[in-house]
């Protein structure tokens, strides 16, 4: 009977004890609510700074230049370099040349490249005021304005002033500034690749609309790697990234950057 007793004792202690620890254990069990789920995960560009450098200033790394955005017709960047790779055209022409931080970046994806047996040659590079007046005469010339509009940007209007702008094409000159250019090694290193030293597919495919041209994946833009790297996740055009209007035709009161 003292035994019994005494077990019955021990027994009752023993859950009095592993009570309190039981509740902090179940309570440290999170509760599903029984709404939908909201993911807190951040996008790639919530962290980033956009005001790093301004996009409406002429010589920014991060111009942006369209059909609502022109450049002054005397901006000229005030660090034009050739860069090492091949040239399609004599480095006395001023085509040949780009803006400094461009012309290093260039040279670093050439090497690249050509460790992986690609071989890219610079076709076009900056191009002032004047030259453009030339280009984008002799498209509506050729075709009329509404389709120059659509693969030719109007004096004042083209990234090529900048100085931050590429057309790059195969040392072969096979699909010279044309479409198929994307369907070459040469093309598809440079989607696959240009990011990594600070370019984008300034006007990439499906995104006509968005950036008022035809897709032409041998016209890059650099931008510096931070910005290219968003870009390349994103799969936006720098207008999206950065909230600006996108223009399909000229609006008839427009932007100009600052210099």
């Amino acid at each position: 009977m003292v035994y019994s007793l005494l077990v019955a004792t021990i027994m009752l202690a023993i859950v009095i004890l592993a009570w309190p620890a039981k509740k902090i254990a179940e309570n440290d069990i999170p509760v599903k609510s029984a709404g939908p789920e909201t993911s807190t995960t951040n996008t790639p560009q919530d962290d980033f700074n956009k005001q790093l450098y301004p996009t409406d200033v002429a010589s920014s790394l991060w111009a942006i230049v369209n059909k609502g955005r022109a450049l002054p017709s005397s901006y000229v960047p005030p660090d034009l370099t050739v860069p090492q790779m091949y040239l399609r055209y004599s480095s006395d022409s001023d085509s040949m040349r780009v803006r400094a931080d461009t012309a290093k970046a260039l040279g670093q994806m050439f090497t690249a490249a050509q460790t992986d047996g690609i071989k890219l040659m610079l076709t076009s590079g900056y191009r002032s005021y004047s030259y453009q007046v030339g280009v984008y005469g002799d498209y509506v010339k050729q075709v009329g304005v509404s389709q120059a509009d659509t693969f030719s940007a109007r004096p004042g209007h083209s990234e090529h002033q900048t100085g931050l702008a590429a057309d790059l094409e195969p040392y072969s000159k096979n699909c010279e500034l044309n479409q198929c250019f994307e369907a070459t090694p040469e093309g598809k290193w440079l989607a696959a690749n240009c990011y990594k030293y600070g370019f984008i597919i300034r006007y990439p495919k499906g995104k006509e609309n968005l950036t008022g041209y035809e897709y032409e994946p041998w016209h890059v833009r650099y931008v510096g790697t931070q910005l290219a790297a968003q870009i390349h996740q994103t799969g936006q055009t720098l207008e999206q990234f950065f909230g600006l209007s996108t223009y399909q035709i000229y609006p008839a009161t427009g932007l100009t950057l600052k210099i």
